[in-house]
């Protein structure tokens, strides 16, 4: 990794000092881009536990004159699961391209023009960390299930940094939680990839990536559809 945690740390604190609280555009602050970044995740984490039944969940975004107009959600039956995920989903692209080619304080882009992506392709890089998953034995045998958000930073150069894990599982068995951040982060972190770095009207950029990572204790770990 070419940077440090605390580097990054170190890296705000100046940012934040030196800049205003102004971002690139009048009306959007720093303030209200966080906010929208946590609406983004909070309906990722919305739509990822909805789908979690739905093996066979998909979705397309259709756009008419450069503005969302509606999200095709195929591989659900139920049709009023199907349309609240194409709800939540619409929520979701629509504060991302709001959020678009906006940098955060510390100058990390969240929706950028062109996200990153690995060099091996998408598919690959799945395959890469399923097979990089095991399921922690405490947590199985205490049912521990959920997903598992693992948020990393592609950096200018392809390298990856701050890898670090969310998640929104309800379960009294904090510690055995925590196992599952850390099995889902040390399978991330054990993929040897190269990245395809963001790029923003041409040039290229440090910006956030997500990949879920689902423990379900009567099947083996997975990674669900990816929603961008």
């Amino acid at each position: 990794m070419s940077k440090t945690y605390k580097t990054l740390i170190a890296s705000f604190i100046l940012m934040a000092g030196a800049l205003t609280a102004t971002a690139q555009h009048d009306d959007l602050n720093y303030d209200e881009l966080e906010k929208m970044q946590d609406n983004i995740e909070g309906y990722l984490f919305q739509v990822y536990e909805i789908v979690d039944d739905y093996p066979n969940f998909g979705y397309e975004y259709v756009y008419h004159n450069g503005h969302l107009d509606r999200v095709a959600v195929s591989g659900i039956d139920d049709m009023a699961t199907k349309k609240e995920v194409a709800e939540l989903m619409h929520l979701f692209r629509n504060e991302k391209d709001k959020m678009k080619n906006f940098a955060t304080r510390v100058g990390i882009y969240y929706a950028p023009e062109q996200e990153a992506e690995p060099e091996m392709g998408y598919e690959a890089f799945r395959q890469e960390v399923m097979n990089n998953i095991n399921y922690p034995e405490g947590a199985e045998n205490f049912g521990v299930e959920g997903t598992v958000y693992v948020k990393f930073i592609v950096e200018e150069d392809g390298e990856v940094s701050f890898v670090t894990a969310d998640q929104d599982i309800d379960s009294p068995y904090e510690q055995r939680v925590k196992k599952l951040e850390e099995a889902a982060v040390a399978a991330v972190e054990e993929v040897d990839a190269e990245w395809e770095p963001a790029i923003v009207d041409g040039t290229i950029v440090d910006s956030w990536a997500v990949i879920p990572v689902t423990f379900d204790f009567q099947k083996n770990p997975s990674l669900p559809v990816l929603i961008q």
